[in-house]
């Protein structure tokens, strides 16, 4: 009810919700003229995922077993993301998009499996990365600044047995995606939208730190820039 509470003065405050009376709005996908090139979608699916395993933890503190606490978990994050979606519809800028409500469905899901079977988790992150240096339009509300954030899965060397060479264990494989030059498009100007995709090897931060730094699991969640090198390419 607190985290409900709080996402709805969030939406107030930051997305004009109540300027408009309820509506349904088609985004589209990955499209080129979509508003975010996509990359809202992934931010829809990293938010689901992220919170789902917020609240998992908390189940299991208050005594849940795991699997219990992976299935409220993920339950809870519907509640909160839809919640939101909600509020978008009554927005003159938004609208309840299904293709949004999709991802978040499909971020939750994947936080179910990976909160579910943590030999999987121990392979694999969903995370978000936000890189405050680009240039173009700043917004004070970083989780929609898509200008600067990509979304990737990281898959980790350490989390496989068969891999036993200690220096190959702090390294991870990267596959992203990000879109650019959306924020400051407008119909008639010059087009430099862009969508890419790219993979990486990055590396592994958390065991990297390890030793001396207690990272509490959060970069398992967030990648830090300039961390990685890439082959990227231009979809546009």
């Amino acid at each position: 009810m607190g985290v409900g509470a709080v996402a709805l003065g969030w939406g107030a405050w930051s997305w004009d919700w109540g300027t408009s009376g309820p509506r349904f709005q088609d985004e589209g996908w990955f499209g080129r003229t979509t508003a975010e090139g996509g990359a809202d979608k992934l931010g829809h699916a990293w938010s689901g995922y992220a919170i789902s395993h917020l609240f998992a933890n908390r189940y299991e503190h208050f005594g849940y077993s795991r699997t219990e606490a992976a299935r409220y978990g993920a339950l809870s994050s519907l509640g909160v993301m839809g919640l939101i979606e909600v509020g978008d519809a009554f927005s003159d800028d938004y609208g309840f998009s299904y293709q949004d409500m999709l991802f978040n469905v499909a971020g939750a899901a994947l936080g179910y499996v990976l909160w579910e079977y943590p030999e999987i988790k121990r392979k694999v992150d969903f995370r978000a990365e936000y890189d405050p240096f680009p240039s173009g339009k700043r917004q004070v509300d970083i989780t929609t600044d898509y200008q600067r954030t990509k979304y990737l899965l990281a898959v980790k060397a350490d989390g496989f047995d068969a891999i036993e060479n200690p220096w190959l264990k702090h390294l991870e494989f990267h596959v992203g995606y990000y879109a650019r030059n959306y924020a400051e498009y407008q119909p008639g100007s010059v087009d430099q939208r862009e969508r890419h995709l790219y993979i990486g090897l990055g590396l592994n931060l958390t065991k990297l730190l390890s030793p001396h730094v207690n990272t509490g699991g959060v970069l398992n969640y967030v990648q830090v820039p300039y961390t990685y090198v890439t082959l990227d390419r231009n979809l546009d």
